[in-house]
C-alpha cells in the first residue's frame, strides 16, 4: 500500500513491495519528488521496478567505439507536432552522422501507429565527410493525430549497422493557449531537464499548472535565523513564475520542507536532512513561509505547506499530529491577516487530512484553505470517492470552508510498477489509458461539489534522470514522448474551456460518461468502459468490452484516447468500440443538451459482459429447503434481459438449471434461486458453480464464469476463548487460499459462532515466519495492521460518520463499512517469542470514530479508537487470545466481540430456533515480514470485488477492487 493512493494512498500494505527510491539528498525541487515512503499503491502486482530510461527504447546506438556516431532526432526537439489546417502534421527525422573517416550508407525507417500498424516507411542515403557532422533530413510524410513509434536503422555502405533505435513521436490536436486559473490540468514537471524544451512540451500538451517554484527554497528565503532573502533572489523567483505564465502555465507555490538550520533531530538527537523531519523552531519556520509568500503574493495565490507530512513517517520522522496542526495555525495567523486572498493548502492525503488536519475535537484543527491528496494507482472508482470526500471535509472543517480547493499534486501509474507483467511496448499504452480516467474521476467529484480540482500527473522530464523517473512520460534516452503525453494532450484539447456538467451513467458500473458544456453552450463529452479486477488490473483484456452505437450522431465528432478521429460528424449513425479505460471524446457544435440526449436515450451499449453474475454464499448449513442463490446485476447503461444457466456443483442436484431475468434496468439487481434437491457436503466447504448467460438479442456472446460458493454460517453456541478446539466441532470453516508471487501456497480458515453475549471468531493461519510489533503500550504509533494480523470488517448499515451517504453514486462506488476490528500480537521481538507477548484487539472503525486513525495527541472521540478492553479471560468489550504452534507453523487467533460493539447487528439476531440473520461481513489476513504473503481478502475469493470508499487510513485497502473491494459478502447467524 502506499502513502499516496488509496486513491489516497494507504499507509501500509504488506502485499506491496517498497517503491524504488534514492536515499541521496533531495534536489532543490524535492518536494515534487516521487513519494519516498512505503510502496505506492501502483496496483495489485506492485513489483519493484527499475528506472524507465533505457527500458522503452528497442535499441541503443550500435557502433564501434572508434566508428561513426549517429544521433537520431526530429526537426522539433520536443518530438511533438501539432496538426495544421489540413488536420495533419509533417515531421522530419534528422540523422546526424559523425565519423573519423568519410562514411556513406543508408537510413531505413518505418513509422508505426501505436507500435503495431505501419503507416509509412522508406530509405534514405547519407554521406558524411571525415570529422564533420552531417545531418540528413528524412520526411516522414503527413500524419494524422496519434502516437507513433519511429524505428530507424542506420548502416554504412559495407552493410555494418551503425545505429538502431526506436523513437516516440506525437502528432497532436491543438490545445488552448493562455492562462486558465480554473483549469484542472496540472503536471508534475521536473526541473532537472532542459527548461526551455520542457516548458515548450508542457505548452504543447495544454498543461495549465505546474507544482513548485525552483527559486523559492527555504535556505534561500531564510539562510540564517532572522535573515531573509534579498531583492535579487526575489526577482529571480518572480521571473521564474512570469516565464511559466508566458507559456500559459500557472505556478502552485510550495514550501520545500525546512531550512537546513531548522530541522528537528531524530529521536536519538542525530541531525536529519531538510526533508526528513518537522521544523525545530515552528515560529522561525512560519516567518520563512511568510517571507516566501509575501513578495510573490500578486503572482502566486496558492501555496502547498509541506509534502506528505506523515506522522512518524519519512518526511516527519518525530513529533506528532498536533505539531502539524500547530504549524498550520501559526502560518495561518501570520499570513492570512495581511494576505487574505492567498490560499494555504495543507495535508497530504484524504486519510491524513481526516486523521490529523481535521481531527475531530482536536486543538487548532482546520487551519488551511484547501487540501492535498496523492492518488497514485489505477483509476478505480475509489479515486472519485476519495476526491468527493476531500471536498466535503474541506467544506465542513477548513477555516475558510475550502476556498482554496482540492489539489491532487501527485498521481499516476508507471510501466514497471503498474504493468510489470506486460511487455514494455504494451505497458506504455497501459499508462496512457489510465491517465484521462484519473483526471475525469477527480474532476467529476469537484464539479458535483462545485469545487474545481487541480490534478497533477507525475511526472515529466525531458532528458535527465531523477528519483522517481519510472513515472516519467518522456523517454530520457531518446528524448521523445511516451503515449501518455499524447493521451494528456488529447484530453486537454477537447475539455479545456468546457465545464463539467454531470455524469451520464450513475447506475452503470461498466461505464463512466462525463458531459461538458463550453461557454457558448456547445457539447463536449468523455466516455469510457471500466476495468474489471481479475487478479490484476494490468491486462486490458480484463475489462468491459463492447460497442456503443449512437443514433442521431450527425455533427458529432469522435476521437479516441490518443487523438485518432473515429467519426467526423457526417454520419447519423455511428458504432464505436469500447475498451477498458480507453476514453472516447465527443466534440460537437450542437448543444450540450443535445449531446446528452444522443449519449443516453439514443445510445445502444452492447457489452460482451452486460450483467454481473454472483453466486452467493449460503447463510445456512446445507439441508432441506436449501437454495443456490445467484445475484444478477445489470452493469450496462441500458435495460437487459437474459437467461441464467448454472451447472450443478459436484454431488448436487438442482430442481432446475435455467432461470430468466427480464428487463433489468441499469444498476438493478435481482436474485434468482435454484432449489437444491440433493447434495453432498464438501469437506473443505467449497462448491464450484459454473454459470452461463444467454443474453436476449445477443447470439454473438455467451458470457460465462465460475465462482466458489461457501457456507458462511455462524451457529448459536457459547465458546470459551482458549477453551480448546473441541468446542468448535461442527462449525463450518470458511477457507481462503493465499498464493505468493513465487507460487508458495498457504491456507487460512475462519470459523464463527455466537451467543447472547458475544460474537466468536477463530482463525487458523498458516504462516512460516511470524512477524509482530511491539505492544501498543510501548509505542502507540505502531499500527496493528502493519504486522501479522486479521481484520474483521462489518457493514451493519449504521454509519453516521459517512459523508457520502445519499449520493447518487453511492451504490456504484461510494459504499463504506461500519465497523472494523484488528487482532494482532504485541511482542518485543518480531517473531513473538518473548514470554510477555500481549494479544491486542483494536477498534479501527465504528460509529462515532469519524473514520479516523488513532493518534496519541488527537482528541478522544465519542467511540474510542485503539486497543479495546479485551484480554484472554475478561474485558467489557471482548476477549482476545493469539497462540503460535511453532512446529506446525500456524498462528491461531481467537476473538470474542461483545454485542455492545455491534448494537445494530445485535438488534437483529434471531430470538427463536430456526431463525437466521444475514449480515455483510468480511475478513482479511495480513501476513507481514520477510517472505510474507501480504493481504488476502475473503471478499475477493467469494465474489468479484466491487469498488467502495474506505476513506480512512487504508488498512483494509481503500475499497478499491485491487485491494479487497467493499465489505458486502453475506454471512448468516442462526439458531438451529
Amino acid at each position: 500500500m502506499s502513502d499516496a493512493p488509496r486513491s489516497d494512498a494507504p499507509r501500509f500494505d504488506p502485499s506491496h513491495s517498497d517503491a524504488p527510491r534514492s536515499d541521496s539528498p533531495p534536489s532543490d525541487t524535492d518536494f515534487r519528488d516521487i513519494t519516498r515512503r512505503r510502496a505506492l499503491f501502483y496496483g495489485a502486482a506492485g513489483a519493484a521496478g527499475v528506472a524507465l530510461a533505457g527500458v522503452v527504447g528497442t535499441g541503443q546506438d550500435a557502433q564501434a567505439a572508434s566508428g561513426p556516431s549517429v544521433v537520431l532526432a526530429f526537426d522539433d526537439p520536443t518530438a511533438l507536432f501539432p496538426i495544421d489546417g489540413s488536420g495533419r502534421a509533417t515531421p522530419d527525422l534528422l540523422a546526424t552522422v559523425t565519423g573519423p573517416a568519410a562514411v556513406s550508407g543508408t537510413i531505413a525507417w518505418k513509422v508505426s501507429a501505436r507500435s503495431t500498424r505501419i503507416v509509412a516507411s522508406g530509405t534514405a542515403a547519407f554521406t558524411a565527410a571525415a570529422g564533420t557532422p552531417q545531418t540528413t533530413t528524412v520526411p516522414l510524410g503527413a500524419l494524422d493525430p496519434d502516437y507513433y513509434r519511429v524505428s530507424v536503422t542506420v548502416t554504412d555502405s559495407a552493410g555494418t549497422q551503425l545505429a538502431a533505435q526506436t523513437l516516440g513521436l506525437g502528432v497532436l490536436r491543438p490545445t488552448v493557449s493562455g492562462l486558465r486559473p480554473g483549469s484542472a490540468f496540472g503536471l508534475g514537471i521536473r526541473s532537472e531537464g532542459n527548461p526551455a524544451v520542457t516548458k515548450r512540451i508542457a505548452q504543447l500538451m495544454g498543461v495549465k499548472w505546474t507544482r513548485g517554484i525552483a527559486a523559492v527554497q527555504p535556505d534561500t528565503v531564510s539562510p540564517a535565523p532572522g535573515v531573509f532573502w534579498g531583492q535579487a533572489d526575489i526577482d529571480k523567483a518572480r521571473a521564474e513564475v512570469a516565464e511559466w505564465q508566458s507559456y500559459g502555465i500557472s505556478a502552485m507555490g510550495g514550501i520545500n520542507y525546512n531550512m537546513s538550520w531548522n530541522v528537528q533531530p531524530d529521536a536519538n538527537g542525530q541531525p536529519l536532512p531538510t526533508y526528513r523531519n518537522r521544523p525545530k523552531d515552528m515560529v522561525a519556520h512560519t516567518e520563512m513561509v511568510y517571507h516566501a509568500i509575501e513578495p510573490l503574493r500578486d503572482l502566486v495565490k496558492n501555496w502547498e505547506l509541506w509534502n506528505e507530512p506523515w506522522v512518524h513517517g519519512r518526511y516527519w520522522t518525530t513529533g506528532d499530529s498536533q505539531d502539524y496542526r500547530d504549524m498550520t495555525k501559526l502560518i495561518w495567523d501570520r499570513v492570512k491577516p495581511g494576505m487574505p486572498d492567498v490560499n494555504l493548502i495543507g495535508g497530504g492525503s484524504v486519510s491524513y487530512n481526516r486523521d490529523t488536519v481535521y481531527a475531530k475535537g482536536s486543538t487548532r484543527a482546520g487551519y488551511i484553505d484547501g487540501s492535498v491528496n496523492h492518488a497514485y494507482g489505477y483509476p478505480d472508482a475509489t479515486q472519485y470517492a476519495m476526491a468527493k470526500t476531500q471536498v466535503k471535509m474541506d467544506r465542513l472543517w477548513s477555516k475558510s470552508g475550502g476556498e482554496g480547493g482540492q489539489w491532487q499534486t501527485e498521481c499516476g501509474t508507471a510501466v514497471v510498477h503498474s504493468f510489470p507483467s506486460l511487455p514494455v511496448e504494451e505497458a506504455i499504452y497501459g499508462v496512457a489509458r489510465t491517465l484521462a480516467p484519473t483526471y475525469l474521476l477527480h474532476m467529476l467529484a469537484g464539479a458535483e461539489e462545485d469545487s474545481p480540482i487541480k490534478v497533477f500527473w507525475f511526472s515529466l522530464c525531458y532528458d535527465k534522470a531523477y528519483s522517481g523517473q519510472e513515472f516519467n512520460i518522456y523517454d530520457i534516452q531518446t528524448r521523445t514522448p511516451l503515449p501518455a503525453v499524447v493521451a494528456y494532450t488529447t484530453m486537454t484539447s477537447v475539455l479545456e474551456d468546457a465545464t463539467l456538467q454531470t455524469e451520464l451513467y450513475p447506475d452503470a458500473k461498466s461505464t463512466w460518461g462525463f458531459l461538458f458544456r463550453t461557454e457558448d453552450g456547445k457539447g463536449r463529452a468523455a466516455v469510457y468502459a471500466d476495468q474489471i479486477y481479475d487478479g490484476t488490473d494490468e491486462s486490458p483484456a480484463a475489462g468491459y468490452h463492447g460497442t456503443l452505437t449512437l443514433r442521431g450522431a450527425a455533427g458529432i465528432r469522435v476521437h479516441d484516447y490518443l487523438g485518432h478521429q473515429l467519426a467526423d460528424g457526417s454520419s447519423d449513425r455511428v458504432t464505436l468500440t469500447l475498451n477498458p479505460w480507453e476514453v472516447l471524446y465527443f466534440d460537437t457544435d450542437r448543444s450540450a443538451e443535445e449531446l446528452r440526449d444522443v449519449l443516453t436515450t439514443r445510445a445502444d451499449f452492447a457489452y460482451d459482459t452486460p450483467l454481473l453474475v454472483t453466486p452467493l454464499s449460503l447463510v445456512k448449513p446445507l439441508g432441506a429447503g436449501s437454495e443456490l442463490e445467484v445475484r444478477v446485476e445489470n452493469v450496462s447503461p441500458g435495460a437487459v434481459s437474459a437467461v441464467v444457466q448454472v451447472a450443478e456443483p459436484a454431488g448436487w442436484k438442482l430442481r432446475c438449471t435455467r432461470l430468466p431475468v427480464t428487463d433489468l434496468a441499469a444498476g438493478e439487481q435481482r436474485t434468482v434461486r435454484f432449489p437444491i434437491t440433493s447434495h453432498t457436503v464438501s469437506p473443505d466447504n467449497e462448491y464450484e458453480v459454473d454459470w452461463t448467460l444467454h443474453v436476449t438479442g445477443r447470439d454473438d456472446i455467451a458470457p460465462s464464469g465460475s465462482q466458489t460458493v461457501r457456507v458462511a454460517h455462524l451457529p448459536y453456541r457459547s465458546i470459551t476463548v482458549g477453551g480448546g478446539t473441541d468446542q468448535w466441532s461442527g462449525t463450518i470453516p470458511v477457507t481462503l487460499t493465499s498464493v505468493s508471487k513465487t507460487g508458495d501456497t498457504r491456507k487460512y480458515a475462519m470459523r464463527g459462532a455466537w451467543d447472547d453475549a458475544f460474537l466468536y471468531l477463530r482463525a487458523e493461519i498458516q504462516d512460516v515466519t511470524p512477524y509482530f510489533q511491539v505492544p501498543f503500550a510501548a509505542n502507540p504509533y505502531v499500527f496493528p495492521f502493519q504486522a501479522d494480523s486479521i481484520q474483521l470488517g462489518f457493514d451493519t448499515g449504521d454509519k453516521p460518520d459517512d459523508l457520502l451517504a445519499g449520493d447518487p453514486h453511492y451504490e456504484k462506488c461510494l459504499t463504506s463499512l461500519s465497523h472494523l476490528y484488528v487482532a494482532t500480537l504485541g511482542s518485543s521481538t518480531p517473531d513473538h517469542a518473548s514470554q510477555n507477548a500481549v494479544p491486542q484487539l483494536h477498534r479501527q472503525c465504528a460509529p462515532g470514530t469519524n473514520y479516523q486513525t488513532y493518534y496519541p495527541t488527537n482528541a478522544a472521540l465519542p467511540t474510542p479508537l485503539g486497543p479495546m478492553d479485551a484480554t484472554p479471560t475478561g474485558g467489557s468489550e471482548g476477549r482476545i487470545l493469539i497462540t503460535r504452534d511453532a512446529v506446525a507453523k500456524v498462528t491461531v487467533y481467537e476473538v470474542a466481540i461483545a454485542w455492545s460493539q455491534l448494537p445494530a447487528l445485535a438488534a437483529t439476531l434471531p430470538a427463536s430456533a430456526g431463525g437466521t440473520t444475514t449480515t455483510a461481513f468480511g475478513f482479511a489476513v495480513g501476513d507481514a515480514g520477510t517472505g510474507g504473503h501480504g493481504m488476502t481478502y475473503s471478499i475477493t475469493q467469494s465474489q468479484a470485488p466491487q469498488s467502495g470508499c474506505y476513506n480512512f487510513a487504508a488498512f483494509w485497502g481503500t475499497g478499491a477492487q485491487f485491494s479487497g473491494g467493499r465489505v458486502d459478502t453475506r454471512w448468516g447467524l442462526g439458531r438451529f
